[in-house]
């Protein structure tokens, strides 16, 4: 059972079975996704979608991706010695609770991507506020400044923000209009800002445990 189990998970890892899948939706705001997305060459396998909102209002539906080709990597080891026997909806309620999973994620190998799909106006100072407060513990406040400094400039209800890593560069994209950045520890840390234990993004980490839940079940 158990070797059907991974070997389930290590198909539907793969770029060709996730292009032969469903789009993945925000439930909240309706905001639907392509399962895989390529930036810059690289080809990056979508996990989940959820919601971000500032107080009751809601700002941006998100997507978070891994390189395509790292996905196995990242899920298959840590499914097979944290919840080997689990499955369903237990495996998915174990996973939204379990934040060593959303690390592994946050910290797995290979480039990562956000799309964030825009639901109102959000302005520079709006985006850079919401990293000073997310990456505060995790980069030095000159990194931070660092990565504010890249933010292309304001984003606009129905537009698209892309945030992609590629080695040691991290690209933001806003609507079409790219700045990149150069540093280590922020295309590898940069992350935590969605996935980390005060996500304030809680629906993308149920929706990437009720997904892969899923398709490991298949």
């Amino acid at each position: 059972m158990r070797n059907l189990f991974l070997a389930a998970m290590l198909l539907l890892a793969t770029p060709a079975a996730a292009a032969d899948a469903k789009p993945i939706v925000d439930n909240s705001t309706g905001v639907k996704f392509d399962p895989v997305v390529t930036a810059e060459g690289t080809q990056y396998r979508c996990l989940g979608a959820g919601v971000r909102k500032v107080f009751l209002f809601k700002a941006y539906a998100v997507t978070y991706c891994l390189e395509a080709a790292k996905v196995d990597d990242a899920i298959v080891p840590y499914l097979k010695k944290s919840h080997g026997s689990a499955k369903g909806d237990a495996l998915a309620e174990a996973l939204e609770d379990d934040q060593r999973f959303f690390d592994q994620l946050a910290a797995a190998p290979g480039d990562k991507l956000v799309v964030m799909r825009l639901v109102r106006d959000i302005s520079k100072d709006q985006i850079a506020g919401a990293f000073r407060d997310s990456l505060s513990g995790v980069l030095s406040k000159a990194q931070v400044d660092k990565l504010i400094d890249t933010i292309p400039g304001d984003a606009k209800d129905g537009q698209k923000i892309l945030l992609h890593s590629h080695g040691d560069r991290l690209v933001i994209d806003i609507a079409g209009n790219a700045k990149t950045i150069e540093d280590r520890e922020i295309a590898a840390r940069l992350w935590r800002v969605w996935l980390g234990p005060d996500s304030p993004t809680p629906s993308l980490k149920a929706s990437i445990a009720e997904l892969i839940s899923r398709q490991a079940a298949q």
